[in-house]
């Protein structure tokens, strides 16, 4: 039960942030730090070594680096810059490629609706609650990218899959 309780806790995280982004083009700085700061707990309870939490840590800081360096230049924003290295900590080493493919096709495809849609949707087609994703710009909802970026690397990550096998959920995992 506790292991299901810690997958809806990852997944309810990322469901969060995009919703959030997609209504308010900001991701909120607390579920960062919750990402980052609960992981080593279950880390230490599922009975991960020490080394094994320092290579998530270690991907996680080569993750920021990079992502505060788009940030730099304008390609992110900073709660995006932040939120990728958080939940790729969860994702760890084993995941970033899967992790980083799905940010990349949503991302892709997020971008592309946008664009069209501020490019050929007339404003009053676009609900309220869109309008500042939608319409207004100039920046897209990436936290919607990062989060099916982050369920589509869950059976690819041996952390997230011992979690899914804890939970009874092995058939999810990827052979």
């Amino acid at each position: 039960m506790l292991f299901l309780v810690i997958l809806g806790f990852f997944i309810a995280g990322l469901i969060f942030a995009a919703v959030n982004d997609l209504l308010t083009m900001t991701i909120p700085n607390w579920l960062s730090l919750a990402y980052v700061g609960v992981f080593p707990l279950v880390a230490l309870y599922m009975g991960v070594s020490l080394a094994d939490i320092g290579w998530h840590f270690a991907a996680a800081l080569i993750a920021l680096v990079i992502c505060f360096g788009l940030f730099s230049v304008g390609v992110f924003g900073g709660g995006d810059a932040k939120l990728i290295p958080a939940v790729l900590i969860w994702i760890g080493p084993s995941g970033v490629m899967p992790y980083m493919f799905g940010i990349a096709m949503i991302g892709g495809l997020l971008g592309l609706v946008v664009l069209l849609s501020r490019r050929f949707v007339p404003a009053q087609y676009v609900p309220g609650v869109l309008q500042r994703s939608f319409v207004e710009g100039p920046g897209i909802p990436y936290a919607v990218a990062i989060a099916a970026g982050g369920v589509w690397a869950i059976p690819a990550s041996r952390f997230m899959s011992e979690i899914l096998t804890s939970a009874n959920l092995s058939s999810l995992t990827m052979p």
